[in-house]
């Protein structure tokens, strides 16, 4: 089973991270949204967890998924703040792109797996920052596959780690 999970990023590039079940099969790095699509697709995943907004609020700066991340103790960002719109519109471009997936918070899922970014950078020693959030993205993409996850609208929050 094969999944890849995406660091989506509006001004440098996407981290993306290919894992077979729990096992790294690659890393790659790529700026435009048809290129991160193309870096995905090569991998022929089940599905591409991307660390992004994939809808935008109906009204307003949040959607009921902030809203309940919010209840649950997660800090996220409103999809609509600042900065923030840019990686909205890209997420949601590339989610019609790649048509396989689902949307992430790396450092939620790192949380709600009971994982720490130290443990994750020591097994799957990532080049950067970057790439260590789209191992944590693409471990959650095999939650979900797994069954191992919540949905809260567009967004899975993984329940526990699919790897242990």
């Amino acid at each position: 089973m094969i999944v890849v999970g995406v660091d989506l990023a509006v001004k440098r590039p996407s981290a993306l991270a290919a894992l077979r079940g729990c096992e790294l099969l690659a890393y790659a790095s790529a700026m435009e949204v048809e290129e991160i699509a193309e870096a995905a697709r090569l991998f022929k995943p089940a599905v591409v967890a991307v660390d992004a907004p994939l809808t935008r609020p109906e009204g307003g700066y949040l959607r009921d998924v902030e809203v309940e991340l919010r209840r649950l103790g997660y800090r996220v960002l409103p999809p609509l703040l600042g900065g923030m719109a840019q990686l909205t519109e890209k997420g949601i471009r590339l989610a019609a792109a790649l048509g396989n997936a689902v949307e992430v918070h790396p450092t939620t899922s790192i949380r709600a797996m009971g994982l720490s970014k130290r443990a994750l950078a020591a097994k799957y020693r990532p080049p950067t920052e970057d790439h260590l959030d789209a191992v944590a993205a693409a471990l959650t993409a095999l939650a979900y596959l797994k069954g191992l996850y919540r949905a809260i609208g567009p967004f899975i929050l993984p329940l526990k780690s699919p790897c242990q």
